[in-house]
């Protein structure tokens, strides 16, 4: 995940300050660090989501540097914003998520199943944890409002490589 931190825009990209986009991607690449050290964490994955949303926000300030034609040529950021739901799947969830709407999707920490292959790779804690509990490690989850469920660190890491992809190209 260290990727994002040595990511830094040139061009339009790089001006900003503190709070432009080179210095969003390291805070998020930092929030990405922080929900994965502490995976059961709501309050750690909501800020990493926040940390993309502000990033959202700070790209479409710049969009003219970017190489994404859909992205640099949005006319609003409703538009703009309606191209980056279009461009990652991941990326589209986690913007759901931070509409905070009564159908919006959101986050639970649930009593996830494993497989026999899965508990090979599960570090010593998880594996105590599921030999305690029917074979079931808890999982932090992007609940959807049709009620199927996303792992949520895997929505985060292919966000965050989503942008650090799309600000690279």
């Amino acid at each position: 995940m260290g990727d994002l931190a040595r990511l830094a825009p040139e061009g339009d990209m790089a001006e900003g300050g503190p709070s432009g986009p080179s210095a969003l991607l390291v805070a998020l690449d930092e929030a990405v660090g922080l929900s994965q050290r502490a995976p059961l964490s709501a309050r750690h994955a909501l800020q990493a989501v926040a940390m993309i949303d502000r990033l959202s926000d700070q790209v479409y300030a710049r969009r003219s540097g970017l190489p994404v034609p859909d992205l640099a040529h949005a006319q609003d950021i409703l538009s703009f914003r309606a191209a980056l739901r279009d461009g990652d799947p991941a990326v589209a969830a986690l913007m759901d998520l931070m509409t905070c709407g009564a159908a919006s999707p959101r986050l639970q920490v649930v009593a996830a199943q494993l497989g026999p292959d899965d508990f090979a790779r599960l570090p010593v804690g998880d594996l105590m944890v599921s030999l305690y509990n029917s074979g079931t490690v808890p999982r932090l989850m992007l609940v959807q409002p049709d009620g199927t469920m996303l792992a949520f660190q895997d929505l985060l890491r292919a966000a965050a490589a989503w942008w650090e992809a799309t600000l690279k190209a």
